[in-house]
């Protein structure tokens, strides 16, 4: 097994001799820093410490032009070859790119985020940095996202020309993240799905001019692709996904933040019968969209339909409808959001959803105590499972809805509670002395996400 190391860094760190001799073997080496968004992980002297052996590297969060000299230093170590690199930096520029690319020409994944702070373009990236990716000859997984954290930000320089690139030096591609690029339209993406024919994952975040025709253009890729994600675009509608059921592998699907999906998506979705993981999040469905996804009788270990807020009790009990494979396989579902939803769809789900795990019911102002009552009473049913609960912002719950230290007959298995924003914190029935005598319960009091939680499910969505 390759030897690791990940590191999560609050403080100063500083690399002896005991490190040195121990990153000699070393395969795969992690480190994010843990502080302020501003706050950054000085890069320079972990060259002295880098052993050829290193194939994987992921640093989080990075100044972006001291990166650039510092690889410019490593990439003279003899026998230094890297196949990996994960970066969160404050800006991704042509400088960055074009030295990531001649530096480490036998990347075989590269994963580049940043984070700006101000919507300013100087030093932005531009369709001449995506140009040098055809140096990388062995690439088969590219990412290149521009987060919102800080600032609604996006590559304003790039256009379909940098996506010609793309296509054009990178035809081994198995998979592709590109987001924030606000002027791609489908002719861009277009290419990069007719040039990269073992595509397995495609996905694209806040894309505003992205079209319904882009799923058209993936009749190349159809019968390859796995994971397909198209989140936060805006132009996109439910004709989008009229030809899904061509895609025979599709496991994942996630078009989360796109407003326009309405009830014909669902038609659409319950035709793909390998579809395990699906995010609706924000669509504006309704109970009959429900209905005809539970109809398709599919095998969904993960689903969201937050924010989906036309959705009632009557749509959650369409769903699992006469015992469907929904009922046997749902571990992961997140109905927060929706003002709609009360204690009967919480009854429906504990009572039919025999795999569940994970529940969120954030800002479901509907739910009360009774629905909370009926998960922790019943020791040996469906509910006993749980094992991530998320009650943030459920105003419908009293200070006496959950009382800490929880009893030893329920939520035996649950691992995480989230309690912020509602009157088991705020009226002080919670204190941090009685959560701890639950050993192995993490109790959110604040409105975490619980997507922040459950990283990598395929359920997250903004708040």
């Amino acid at each position: 097994m390759p030897l690791q190391a990940n590191y999560s860094l609050e403080q100063e760190f500083s690399f002896d001799g005991q490190f040195h001799e121990y990153f000699s073997f070393l395969q795969s080496l992690s480190i994010t820093i843990r502080g302020t968004s501003r706050d950054v992980f000085d890069v320079r002297p972990l060259g002295q410490f880098l052993p050829p052996s290193l194939k994987k590297l992921k640093l989080q969060q990075m100044d972006a032009r001291l990166f650039v000299l510092w690889l410019d230093a490593v990439r003279k170590i003899p026998l230094f070859n890297l196949r990996s690199l994960s970066l969160v930096l404050d800006l991704i520029s042509d400088d960055l790119l074009i030295t990531v690319v001649h530096s480490l020409p036998h990347l075989v994944e590269l994963d580049l985020e940043d984070r700006p702070f101000t919507l300013s373009s100087v030093g932005d990236l531009t369709n001449i940095g995506l140009q040098a990716l055809k140096f990388c000859e062995c690439l088969i997984a590219l990412s290149i996202v521009r987060s919102k954290m800080n600032c609604p930000a996006s590559f304003t320089r790039v256009d379909n020309k940098g996506m010609f690139h793309v296509s054009e030096g990178c035809k081994r591609l198995e998979s592709v993240k590109l987001g924030g690029f606000a002027k791609g339209t489908e002719a861009g993406y277009s290419s990069i799905l007719y040039s990269c024919r073992n595509l397995k994952k495609f996905e694209v975040l806040t894309s505003p001019l992205l079209s319904d025709s882009v799923i058209d253009n993936m009749k190349g890729v159809a019968r390859s692709v796995v994971e397909l994600r198209l989140s936060s675009c805006s132009l996109l509608t439910s004709e989008a996904l009229e030809n899904l059921s061509s895609f025979r592998k599709l496991e994942v699907l996630d078009t989360s933040g796109c407003e326009r999906i309405g009830d014909r998506a669902p038609f659409y979705i319950s035709k793909v019968t390998t579809l395990t993981r699906l995010n609706l999040a924000k669509a504006r469905i309704t109970d009959v969209g429900l209905a005809l996804l539970g109809a398709g009788d599919l095998p969904i270990v993960q689903l969201c339909i937050r924010k989906c807020e036309k959705v009632t009790d009557k749509g959650i009990k369409s769903l699992f409808h006469a015992d469907r494979k929904i009922c046997k396989t749902l571990s992961v579902l997140d109905v927060g959001y929706i003002p709609k939803i009360t204690d009967a769809a919480i009854f429906t789900i504990a009572t039919a959803a025999k795999a569940l795990t994970d529940l969120s019911l954030r800002f479901c102002n509907g739910v009360t105590d009774a629905a909370v009552q009926m998960l922790m009473d019943r020791p040996n049913h469906n509910s006993s499972q749980l094992q991530m609960l998320d009650l943030c912002s459920c105003r419908g719950l009293s200070a006496e809805a959950i009382m800490l230290p929880l009893p030893l007959y329920a939520f035996h298995r649950l691992r995480w509670l989230g309690i912020g924003l509602t009157d088991i914190v705020a009226k002080e029935a919670f204190s941090p002395q009685s959560a701890r005598r639950n050993p192995g319960l993490l109790c959110a009091v604040f409105a975490v996400t619980l997507g922040a939680v459950m990283a990598g499910n395929g359920t997250k969505s903004d708040d």
